[in-house]
């Protein structure tokens, strides 16, 4: 199991991890052991601008870990053991089975994992797209096509294909994504009916499939959303990613479609471009919904909270489509489970490999 390999520490950094208890953060810490820039941050900075280049947490075993990006491995600090997590142990986090492989350099598969939708939580929102589809009559097929894009890694395609409502499920036929590394995991673990396109978004037209696809899914790309991305919205090229998705859209005319992207791009201009983004969706002929979801309400041992967009066409579909309930909840409130936490994601792995200085591999399990 490659990935589960622990990135390697400078001796500073391994002062600090070993002085962290559980939950404690940087600022718990000695400040002789505070980073510079933390400090800075902290005691010099009076507008608190940019932040620390050094965050450090060491997860609590009994709750769900905190936001799992692709900067977790300098971040995330192992609950009872003296290092930063493994890939393996952040993509137990996200939902991915352990036999799920990804390819690439331990950097990519770090990038891969932490770019991924919690997979419990796509699959609570697909499964209830099939739900609305079944009421409302709208597949012929009991295997309805997806065409996912964006793909990333898989975390929104896994979750679709674990769903299922009565004898409906998701056929996901078709995937377009532009990172290497990204595609060929996809091909690593998709199904032999899976294609998986190599593509510039912008350079790809629905209407090379052999057929059009029942359902669109995907996540633009969301750095330019994010807090980390500064939240420059579309005055970054990736911003503008998801004018792409509404185009494919357009040229599919598919009987449904789901969008999810960070929580922090409904406020960017003061909500004013995801209300463009809707009118969009909704000018294409589809009733849209919208709702940011906290995945550990849905199973995921992590609370990361993401925005999803679902549309029906409204010439197929004249009843608006209800986001899932939630299952989980910290205090089992309303018959709902626990929350998963850590300690459960974490539950029988072995050991974490010995650190290795440049890891020479090219595919990680």
């Amino acid at each position: 199991m490659n990935a589960h390999i622990p990135r390697k520490v400078g001796a500073d950094v391994q002062r600090r991890i070993n002085a962290l208890g559980v939950g404690e953060k940087m600022q718990d810490l000695p400040e002789e052991l505070w980073h510079p820039s933390f400090r800075f941050y902290v005691k010099e900075d009076p507008n608190r601008k940019g932040g620390p280049n050094l965050r450090l947490i060491r997860l609590d075993p009994a709750k769900p870990s905190l936001t799992v990006t692709g900067y977790i491995f300098n971040k995330f600090v192992h609950p009872r053991e003296d290092r930063y997590i493994t890939p393996r142990e952040a993509a137990r986090l996200q939902g991915f089975p352990d036999s799920w492989i990804f390819q690439g350099t331990l950097t990519s598969v770090q990038r891969q994992v932490g770019n991924a939708v919690p997979i419990p939580l796509a699959q609570a929102v697909a499964q209830e797209m099939l739900r609305h589809g079944r009421a409302n009559k709208l597949f012929a097929s009991k295997r309805p096509q997806v065409l996912s894009l964006f793909s990333g890694a898989g975390g929104l395609d896994l979750g679709f294909q674990q769903a299922s409502a009565g004898r409906l499920s998701w056929d996901l036929r078709d995937a377009v994504e532009f990172d290497h590394d990204s595609c060929a995991t996809l091909r690593r673990n998709g199904h032999e009916n899976l294609k998986v396109h190599q593509r510039d978004i912008r350079h790809f037209k629905v209407t090379e499939l052999e057929a059009m696809p029942d359902a669109i899914i995907g996540g633009p790309p969301c750095q330019a959303f994010s807090q980390a991305g500064h939240q420059r919205g579309t005055a970054d090229d990736r911003g503008q990613m998801v004018y792409e998705y509404i185009r494919c859209i357009d040229e599919a005319r598919p009987k449904c479609f789901l969008l999810e992207n960070v929580s922090n791009l409904k406020s960017i201009d003061g909500g004013q471009l995801l209300a463009r983004i809707i009118s969009q969706l909704r000018s294409l002929g589809y009733m849209v919904s919208h709702s940011v979801l906290n995945a550990a309400e849905y199973g995921a041992p992590q609370l990361r909270k993401r925005l999803f967009i679902v549309g029906f066409r409204t010439d197929l579909c004249n009843t608006p489509f209800v986001f899932p309930v939630p299952t989980h909840s910290l205090e089992s409130a309303f018959g709902t489970l626990p929350y998963a936490t850590v300690g459960d994601a974490f539950m029988q792995l072995p050991n974490a490999n010995p650190v290795e200085k440049k890891p020479d591999v090219t595919a990680l399990a």
